[in-house]
């Protein structure tokens, strides 16, 4: 994408190089913004449905309190929130039937609902605790989860993203300009939030422990 050119080193043998320099300015930005949101007791949605990331972004969401999603992006999860709340009813109805032994529906049934259940889960079991739409959304490959960044742009959610070489960065609020399809350079960028992230929740903690000792 030209708008991309003012981050790129420079090009050999057809491959454009990331000026890792501003990556690293541009992480420290978005980390601040990050830092800001959860001590205002904010939450961030973590957004990749890319294969080779989606099991690190839902351990990261997972291990500091966040949300996620990795499966598939549902066409108006964040700007027709009211009708994804009711898919979330349904499936916390779902594990609630689902666990209890005798719940009365024969074998036909428990395995229709289980079927329900394990799609419904794939896809909004990151949120699924979110009682409202996000306060800051990270997105991973701006390109792939453009319906994200398009219901974030509508809404006024700030946005956080890994924007490639082939990636529109006007769109995000907070580039971060990185590979999007490198495992490390993904892992790294995780990495740098999960220290973040956890920071704010054990400043959380410690701060409930002072007040519950005053």
């Amino acid at each position: 994408n030209p708008k991309m050119k003012q981050y790129i080193f420079g090009e050999k043998n057809s491959i454009h190089i990331i000026d890792l320099t501003q990556t690293v300015d541009f992480l420290k930005n978005a980390l601040v913004e990050v830092h800001k949101t959860i001590s205002g007791g904010g939450k961030l949605l973590i957004v990749s449905t890319k294969k080779q990331a989606s099991e690190q972004v839902s351990e990261l969401a997972k291990e500091t309190g966040q949300f996620f999603v990795n499966y598939r992006w549902l066409g108006g999860m964040l700007t027709n929130w009211n009708t994804i709340q009711n898919s979330i009813k349904r499936l916390k109805k779902l594990n609630d039937q689902l666990s209890k032994e005798n719940i009365g529906f024969t074998k036909k049934e428990i395995l229709k609902f289980g079927k329900e259940k394990e799609k419904l889960q794939r896809s909004l079991g990151g949120i699924s605790e979110m009682k409202k739409t996000p306060d800051l959304i990270f997105i991973i490959d701006t390109n792939i989860e453009s319906l994200a960044v398009a219901e974030a742009k509508k809404l006024g959610i700030p946005i956080i993203g890994i924007v490639d070489t082939n990636c529109d960065p006007d769109l995000i609020d907070y580039p971060i300009p990185a590979n999007d399809d490198g495992v490390k350079s993904v892992q790294f960028i995780l990495d740098s939030f999960k220290k973040v992230l956890s920071s704010d929740t054990n400043e959380d903690t410690s701060d409930d422990g002072e007040k519950n000792n005053e």
